[in-house]
């Protein structure tokens, strides 16, 4: 029996399209439920696919969750590039990146749930790919306008993006706090007038007053 007709189709674009209905099925779960709780059966389902195709494709549950992370960052990280090449990058960036975790929840789920908790190659590639990324970039962006005079000499732009970082993500990462003790909705999350109180608080601390 060949492996085209045992559902493993050899040709490059269509094994690439297999991957995507996978990808995209544990995606749509991760809205539905945690990461812990998603089986490989359940990921098949949704896909209409057979579960071996998981094993077959990625390794395992986890080798999937890993691929759906890569493709998200390298999907974010073509946005931030977008961004930095805006005339105020730093504000391209606030906002850039809370409209990414605001149409990306499930991932933001999985952040949430089993990143920030457990150990592991999915933790560790994630933290590759995207805070590590972050982490040397946004220093090398704020150092612009530290340059310019704008940020002060004083201030650590590593300690100083990091602070920018947290005030950006915590209100995803605590949303039940968010949502019950504050009455603070994904909307105002979503709102231009969050992102610019972002930016303000952010750039009152850091800023050179005598320009």
């Amino acid at each position: 029996m060949s492996q085209t007709s045992r559902g493993r189709p050899q040709d490059p674009q269509l094994q690439q399209q297999r991957k995507n209905q996978l990808l995209d099925a544990a995606m749509a779960l991760l809205g539905q439920k945690s990461y812990r709780s998603i089986t490989i059966r359940d990921i098949a389902q949704r896909a209409e696919m057979k579960s071996a195709m998981v094993s077959y494709y990625f390794g395992g549950k986890e080798g999937l969750f890993i691929a759906l992370i890569e493709r998200f960052a390298a999907t974010n990280m073509l946005q931030m590039g977008a961004a930095l090449d805006a005339e105020d990058p730093l504000k391209a960036f606030i906002h850039q990146t809370l409209k990414t975790m605001l149409t990306a929840s499930p991932m933001m789920r999985l952040i949430a749930d089993e990143m920030l908790s457990h150990e592991g190659p999915l933790r560790d590639r994630f933290i590759e790919l995207m805070p590590g990324r972050v982490a040397q970039m946004l220093p090398q962006l704020l150092k612009g306008y530290q340059d310019k005079g704008l940020i002060r000499a004083d201030i650590d732009l590593k300690w100083a993006a990091f602070s920018l970082v947290s005030l950006l993500m915590t209100p995803f990462i605590v949303a039940p706090v968010r949502e019950a003790a504050w009455s603070i909705s994904e909307d105002d999350l979503a709102s231009d007038a969050w992102a610019n109180h972002i930016h303000t608080l952010f750039i009152c601390g850091v800023q050179n007053h005598d320009h």
